[in-house]
């Protein structure tokens, strides 16, 4: 055998163990990655763990008081947690500090819960998913902690209401 055929061997002996991997996982972790493992503060000051929260589909939004786009569909968002929050937990991160944090949820009425991103907020947004750090940034996931849908930019309370209809009825 030549050299260039045995490099291709070598490739091929050593991806088959990922693909054998890859093709004995559940598709659904394979298109929908779980929700990562974080530690947030409330604006109490509570250390909350994303991971506690499951059990039933969740809205995370990570949103800035300075952002425009984010006052813009807080109302939407406030009002679809009135009208589903016995079946979907809403969650806000702010990448603000606590202050500002506290005006934007007082402005906006909003009246879910609240974390607080803390000193790295790109971390936080990188974890999530959010790898060009812009906001606001919505996250849908499921009772069992995948992330089902990842929304970069404005998102209307109309386009979330009805993919959390789906979610629920796909879910259940």
């Amino acid at each position: 055998m030549n050299k260039v055929t045995n490099r291709y061997l070598l490739g091929f002996a050593l991806l088959l163990p990922i693909t054998i991997t890859a093709l004995a996982m559940p598709e659904s972790v394979m298109k929908h990655p779980a929700l990562p493992n974080i530690s947030l503060h409330d604006m109490s000051g509570h250390l909350v763990k994303l991971k506690s929260l499951e059990g039933k589909i969740m809205v995370v939004t990570v949103w800035a008081n300075w952002c425009p786009y984010c006052h813009q569909e807080a109302p939407g968002f406030v009002r679809l947690h009135k009208e589903m929050g016995s079946r979907v937990r809403f969650i806000g991160i702010a990448i603000d500090d606590r202050e500002s944090a506290e005006h934007f949820v007082s402005q906006e009425h909003v009246n879910y819960l609240t974390l607080l991103a803390g000193a790295h907020p790109g971390k936080v947004l990188a974890r999530l998913g959010d790898r060009q750090e812009m906001l606001p940034y919505t996250l849908i996931i499921s009772p069992k902690g995948y992330v089902l849908q990842r929304h970069l930019g404005f998102y209307s309370s109309e386009k979330l209401s009805s993919e959390l209809k789906y979610a629920m009825s796909s879910t259940q």
